[in-house]
């Protein structure tokens, strides 16, 4: 008896269905439905999910916006995942520049065998850092901020801001170097290349349009990264196929069958040189392996994401080293390698795909560059630890994994990584000149 009354006591109850997250009107189609299936069909409209209340997930940002601003200024949070996200990114970032001008060299000068040593030093040593950042993602709840947020974990906010900032300023040196290298290139092919001026337009040029993608939300940083990865690998597509379908003797490309595989095989040091400065000369190539970290706040699961998409792109960023180094030193003479920089152009199939690619290395390295850094500022400015940058904070809420990150960083926050690499990029540009004349 006593258990029939308070059932009665229970069913006359009213009950709060706004702690549920369900609105006056969806608690009364509960309380009217006896089949204990709930009809929410209404709540959505033809065009998917909309926004219908106070309570519901990232209402305030789906509310009535133009329909260009709903596409090309992504304002929602856009998650992405292990290929998308981290894989992409780190491989566009470690497959650059140096493999395509400077592989060739380094066999001339360390031979096939001790290049495969550099490749492997070069990946062991840049492997203490992923697999200390692997163990810290798999064992922490993982916040935006990237490379800072690693590290303040460990050491402490104020050791991971100083140590943060430093790594903002290489980054936007990095951009520098690698979009000056791409101003080169590009005025060499238009036919400026003498034009110090016109190599500066070219590079700002690369620049502000890097940083128009980067405001217009990550989600087209990753659609422009596909495309360059895909370049990229094309490339290296194509340099494979054209050690084997053609060769070009007068340019010092022979082919398999003339045993320059045993000729080349050791080392033969000249102008000075040694292991150790060869080893320093392929080294920046791996360097961003850690712009998948940067990811953090855009990620769906950052402590699976970033383990699984950084250690395979390192593995197949190994690869394509090996067969850069191993590929040229089977097929080239060696005065050829140590004296021509384009030689890897002359062995490919397509002589403007592995050009493309060429280019499209300096661009992507950039972009990387210009979208993990101002995250990383972010996560600075958040902490509180250095005064006067609490601005660079701003940005919306996220209601899920990541406490506070947003996809649509303000233009301040892009501006100066921008204006610092055109800024260093003039100022290098100018020290490299004086050096040249003084010389």
């Amino acid at each position: 008896m006593d258990q029939n009354n308070r059932d009665r006591d229970n069913k006359g109850r009213d009950i709060d269905w706004s702690r549920f997250g369900l609105g006056s009107e969806t608690a009364q189609r509960v309380r009217a439905n006896t089949s204990g299936f709930v009809d929410l069909s209404n709540d959505y409209g033809a065009g998917g999910h909309q926004a219908s209340g106070a309570n519901e997930l990232f209402a305030e940002e789906q509310g009535d916006v133009p329909w260009w601003k709903s596409n090309f200024f992504i304002s929602q949070p856009v998650l992405f995942g292990t290929w998308d996200g981290v894989f992409t990114s780190c491989l566009i970032n470690i497959f650059g520049v140096i493999v395509f001008l400077r592989s060739g060299w380094i066999v001339g000068q360390a031979g096939i065998f001790s290049a495969v040593l550099i490749v492997f030093a070069t990946v062991f040593t840049a492997l203490i850092s992923v697999l200390s950042a692997v163990g810290i993602c798999e064992r922490c709840r993982i916040e935006s901020g990237g490379v800072y947020f690693v590290i303040a974990h460990v050491l402490g906010s104020r050791f991971g801001g100083s140590l943060g900032l430093l790594y903002c300023f290489g980054q936007a040196v990095g951009c520098a170097l690698n979009v000056l290298g791409f101003g080169e290139s590009m005025a060499e092919l238009i036919g400026f290349g003498d034009s110090k001026w016109a190599v500066r337009i070219i590079a700002g040029t690369a620049v502000l349009l890097l940083s128009v993608i980067n405001v217009a939300g990550v989600k087209w940083v990753i659609k422009l990264q596909f495309i360059l990865l895909l370049i990229l690998l094309l490339a290296g597509l194509d340099f494979m196929v054209g050690s084997f379908v053609h060769t070009d003797v007068e340019n010092g490309f022979e082919g398999w069958l003339e045993g320059y595989f045993q000729k080349n095989l050791w080392s033969n040091y000249k102008d000075g040189y040694s292991w150790f400065t060869v080893f320093g000369v392929f080294f920046p190539t791996i360097t961003g392996i850690l712009s998948g970290i940067n990811m953090s706040g855009d990620l769906r699961a950052p402590s699976t994401n970033i383990p699984n998409g950084t250690l395979a792109a390192i593995s197949t960023g190994t690869f394509l080293y090996l067969v850069f180094v191993v590929f040229l030193g089977a097929t080239c003479h060696r005065d050829v390698l140590l004296t021509d920089f384009m030689i890897a152009a002359k062995v490919s199939a397509i002589r403007v795909l592995l050009l493309a690619g060429l280019y499209v290395s300096s661009m992507s390295s950039c972009l990387g560059a210009m979208y993990g850094t101002p995250r990383v500022l972010q996560s600075i400015s958040l902490e509180n630890v250095i005064p006067g940058i609490s601005i660079l904070g701003m940005g919306h809420k996220l209601l899920i994994y990541n406490t506070k990150e947003n996809n649509d960083l303000i233009v301040l926050k892009y501006t100066i990584p921008s204006a610092s690499s055109l800024k260093i990029m003039i100022l290098t540009d100018s020290f490299l000149n004086a050096l040249g004349t003084k010389l």
